[in-house]
């Protein structure tokens, strides 16, 4: 019998010099143990081309990341800030290319802005400046786009609530979870549970983060 086991990979949404490229997963089995490198992915180290280049569009909403060290400078200087403004404007324009393309939906279009909201919230809490000017560019609610697309594609997905009610609901729980997950320095599952439903119960559970 022959089974294909997935290419696993790690994610850092922060990193450091000591953080390695590879990481060393080790499997028992009842036939004894395996051991293999597996890859390490650094958020910061993605630009804003390859991101789309290479259709990491999930990586979207922690790009912020890569600011994290300059946000004093952008909370104090207006130019610097506008050069931050400038980069998420782009990134505004590209997701709408795709949308035109037909590539990604309306519902996914306003999910990558929101959640860029809200992990930008959590992320720059003590920078008013940063966050505003960046949620000036990127824009806010759902509610701003077409209701019946995002209805209809929202419901598809497993959001039976209603667009502003269930997708707010649903939202809010998420960022409070990353929240959660950031303050205990859990950065490497913070995109496992945008993906994995279960394993995002799980935490849910784990955080007695209810409904």
């Amino acid at each position: 019998m022959l089974i294909r086991v997935p290419h696993p990979a790690v994610l850092f949404l922060r990193h450091q010099a000591s953080t390695p490229d590879k990481l060393k997963i080790r499997m028992i089995t009842p036939g004894g143990a395996v051991e293999y490198d597996i890859q390490v992915m650094k958020s910061q180290q993605y630009t804003l081309e390859e991101i789309f280049e290479k259709k990491l569009l999930l990586l979207i909403p922690f790009y912020i990341f890569s600011h994290e060290k300059r946000f004093e400078e952008y909370e104090k200087d207006k130019e610097k800030l506008k050069t931050l403004q400038e980069e998420y404007d782009q990134i505004k324009n590209k997701l709408e290319e795709l949308l035109n393309q037909r590539v990604i939906s309306e519902y996914t279009r306003c999910t990558i802005i929101n959640m860029s909201n809200k992990v930008l919230e959590h992320i720059a809490i003590k920078y008013n400046s940063v966050k505003e000017g960046v949620k000036a560019v990127m824009g806010g609610k759902v509610l701003e786009y077409e209701a019946k697309t995002i209805k209809r594609e929202g419901i598809e997905q497993g959001i039976e609530q209603g667009i502003e009610q269930g997708i707010e609901q649903g939202e809010d729980r998420l960022s409070k979870l990353i929240a959660k997950l950031m303050e205990n320095e859990r950065s490497q599952d913070v995109i496992r549970v945008t993906q994995d439903k279960q394993y995002r119960n799980k935490l849910y559970q784990e955080y007695l983060i209810n409904q």
